[in-house]
């Protein structure tokens, strides 16, 4: 037998099991959210750091200017205080051909397979190490190569001929960013293989693992100035010094962001759903408020009534997160695999931390339950008078007011829409909850696409700014008239331009160039651009002084992304470079929004020419053609890169506008799914606060109804009016939805945009995103209105003037 108050609370719940079902789920979504996001963070944050560090990344990489490191130079760099391990690599951008196309392919040359010390990979299959003549490849980069273990590429090294070399094996480097991401190939070969290759070179990179290599960049920099003053001692000649974020993920800071962003929004689902079963308990014990006069009548307090409500609540909560945990952990481990994906990570363990289970217990527990003892405390201490003499909920009230009056008057679109307007306004309190639940997820899903449309405007803005079509690096200097001149002459060109480029680093008090990059040369590079006088190439936006004008002055203009790397530069400001290791010192004379490349120092041509010696000579042409159609530009492409290997010059890469838009593309797809599904959850808990609002309305006009059935109103004039109260606090909230979008949209935008672009993403509106808001919300009020209407049109006349 069980003891009457839990048998009391047993009854309630059965009494209106759908409404119980309903708040189980809103709290359930609440703690689903949670748990996704929570458990996806904990096992990503703790993988990430497992792949990249049991790599045993670099502290610091020296390169050596024209030389080989001998065993010798390794040794002697290992005694000094501080060097945990020495060990000597080279990197070479190549190129490889896939069908008719040439993509770059950073080719790593490793000195000893067996007994790698620093920035390791793990073989997957295949030979090891790979016998000359062959190569191992990064997992991801089969995708590009569009090959596999046991097929073969042409490989073109900047001073060898053209090659085919096989792929020995598979091998899985979390140290990089995914191949595909990059549109590079990754290979690691030996030494031999370089040779056989054609390159002459040795070994040119030393990489140092310091004992202070897990603290700050400072302490970094000053001993990678140590080594490199030491090895110059030595005779050599150090050419620069590369030093990456200590002990971080390439992508580690935007994968932290992006997470965290997330769990703010899963417990703001949480408050949401909290907030609405608040209000349906208060709700109820309004609806019960006779049955608390009569318990308080045989000597029930207050306290043991509010334990009472609350203990129902804690009986709900519980079930919610029985219910949404295990979905969670579901849900969480495809986001884990997606975002796995992503960074290129191995996932050595996906379990998902106890932890993270205790803290959804607690939130969906805890949550619920505060945001409902206030109301639970107010509504027990209901005196035995006023409990028995209650009327109902606000009926004494309503009509009195100036407003209420006002909406009286309203005749706009006939009496059943005047009628529904002020039910709609009967209980403010519970209209103000309902429309924030049905704004908080109509503003993040409206966000969700607006982030997604603002992210491609950036990317069109690679094509919008940017009026060549091609850009083809050479290894070498070569006559730039002699290639200008050949590829003109190609058909479907409309016109060519002789750039220039060399990487660059700003100069600090330390003789020796840092750059703050990773092995694949590209996260955190800066590079200095030669731009012709008058180009007709790119009309970047300016963000501050001017672009560049004619005459050969050293007068710099910086990207954006240079600027974040330096962010304390201002207009007519002198700052020091190095170009091929020679400072030199530029007054800044404008910086541009450049999105698509990394931090670039753009000069003139004259000022490069005079400071690289390279006078009628170009490394890198920008093409324009006639058309702009990615199967043209393909297939010009090919024409191109012909003509100018039969004129003589070595190409390095060729980079089309579509290859750079979908390379930058390619990062975002999970973060904009990530935003829809959790702007569907909230959502989903706006609908679910909207069929409980309709509901406790309708039962506290029970009576109401009751008299309207009795004067003549049919149950289908009944069922309208209901539905349109539905539909008119959809209507309210999507001027909410829409506002709260606007300021979703510009915060996250400037986040994602900084943290993606060094720059915020711009306000971009959809429409689509408006009207499919728009489309799923009254979809949605039609579908919580119908059962609330349907249970009132089956209830007699007599049964309603009863209640």
């Amino acid at each position: 037998m069980l003891r009457p108050r839990f048998a009391k609370i047993i009854r309630d719940l059965k009494t209106d099991f759908t409404k119980s079902v309903l708040l189980v789920m809103a709290i359930a979504i609440g703690v689903f959210g949670i748990g996704s996001i929570l458990g996806a963070y904990a096992v990503l944050k703790r993988e990430m750091a497992r792949n990249y560090l049991g790599t045993e990344p670099a502290s610091t990489t020296i390169k050596i200017e024209n030389g080989a490191l001998d065993q010798s130079l390794l040794d002697g760099v290992r005694k000094i205080p501080g060097v945990l391990q020495t060990e000597r690599h080279s990197t070479i951008l190549a190129r490889m051909k896939i069908g008719e196309d040439g993509y770059p392919l950073l080719l790593f040359v490793i000195d000893d397979f067996e007994n790698m010390k620093t920035n390791k990979f793990t073989k997957i299959s295949g030979a090891w190490p790979p016998p000359t003549g062959t190569m191992l490849v990064e997992r991801t980069a089969l995708t590009v190569m569009k090959s596999e273990e046991g097929g073969a590429l042409m490989i073109k090294t900047p001073h060898g001929e053209r090659k085919l070399v096989s792929i020995s094996g598979i091998v899985h480097d979390p140290g990089l960013a995914p191949s595909w991401q990059e549109q590079t190939g990754y290979a690691y070969i030996t030494l031999p293989t370089l040779h056989w290759l054609g390159e002459k070179q040795g070994f040119d990179e030393l990489r140092v693992l310091l004992a202070d290599g897990k603290s700050s960049l400072k302490p970094i920099e000053e001993r990678s100035n140590i080594i490199a003053d030491w090895i110059e001692g030595q005779g050599y000649e150090v050419h620069e010094v590369q030093i990456p974020p200590p002990r971080r993920h390439p992508h580690q800071a935007q994968m932290n962001t992006v997470l965290t962003l997330f769990i703010i929004f899963s417990f703001m689902t949480l408050i949401l759903s909290a907030s609405l079963v608040s209000t349906s308990l208060s709700n109820l014990m309004t609806k019960q408020v006779r049955e608390i006069g009569v318990m308080k009548t045989i000597g029930a307090n207050s306290i043991q009534i509010s334990g009472l409500y609350l203990l129902m609540l804690l009986m709900i909560c519980i079930s919610a997160v029985v219910l949404g945990t295990p979905l969670s952990k579901m849900s969480a481990g495809l986001l884990i695999k997606q975002i796995s994906i992503l960074l290129n990570l191995n996932l050595f363990d996906a379990s998902i931390p106890y932890w993270v289970s205790v803290v959804q217990a607690m939130a969906g527990i805890l949550i619920p339950l505060s945001a409902a003892a206030i109301p639970v405390f107010r509504g027990s201490r209901i005196t035995v008078q006023d409990a028995l003499n209650n009327y109902g909920v606000s009926q004494k009230e309503f009509g009195k007011g100036g407003f209420e009056s006002f909406l009286a008057r309203l005749r706009i679109l006939g009496d059943t829409f005047t009628l529904s307007l002020r039910n709609v306004f009967r209980n403010r309190s519970r209209l103000v909850l309902t429309l924030g639940l049905l704004a908080a997820g109509g503003g993040l899903f409206m966000t969700a696409l607006n982030i997604s449309k603002a992210w491609n405007v950036n990317l069109q803005k690679i094509y919008k700014y940017r009026y060549y079509d091609l850009e083809v690096r050479l290894n070498e200097a070569f006559p730039s008239d002699k290639l200008i001149s050949r590829v003109r002459a190609i058909p479907g060109v409309k016109e060519v331009e002789a750039w220039g480029n060399s990487p660059t680093s700003f100069m600090k008090e330390a003789r020796h160039d840092i750059i703050h990059t990773y092995p694949d040369k590209g996260h955190g590079s800066f590079t200095m651009v030669a731009s012709p006088p008058a180009t007709r190439m790119v009309k970047f936006p300016i963000l501050g002084g001017r672009w560049l004008g004619p005459g050969n002055g050293n007068e710099v203009v910086l990207n954006h992304m240079a600027l974040a790397q330096a962010n304390h530069l201002k207009v007519s400001e002198l700052v020091s470079l190095s170009v091929d290791g020679r400072p030199s010192e530029w007054k800044i004379i404008g910086f541009v929004e450049d999105l698509g490349s990394p931090a670039t120092a753009y000069v003139s041509s004259s000022a490069f020419a005079r400071i690289s010696n390279t006078e009628g000579l170009t490394n890198m042409l920008r093409v324009s053609l006639s058309s702009r159609d990615r199967d043209t530009i393909l297939l010009k492409t090919r024409e191109i890169e012909k003509a100018i290997e039969k004129e003589g010059g070595s190409i390095s890469i060729t980079v089309t506008i579509s290859l750079l838009r979908s390379a930058v593309g390619e990062h975002m797809k999970v973060l904009v799914g990530s935003l829809l599904a959790m702007a569907f959850l909230m959502a989903a808990v706006g609908v679910l606060g909207l069929m409980s609002t309709m509901g406790m309305n309708l039962f506290e006009r029970t009576r109401e109804l009751g008299v309207m059935r009795a004067i003549g109103a049919t149950p289908r004039a009944i069922g309208q009016l209901i539905v349109m109260e539905g539909l008119i606090i959809v209507a309210l909230s999507l001027v909410f939805a829409f506002i709260l979008s606007l300021l979703l949209s510009w915060s996250i935008g400037n986040l994602i945009g900084n943290m993606s672009f060094r720059t915020p993403l711009p306000l971009s509106i959809s429409p689509f995103a408006l009207l499919g808001w728009t489309g799923l919300v009254f979809l949605g009020s039609i579908l919580a209105t119908i059962y609330p209407a349907w249970r009132v049109s089956r209830i007699t006349t007599r049964e309603a003037l009863s209640y």
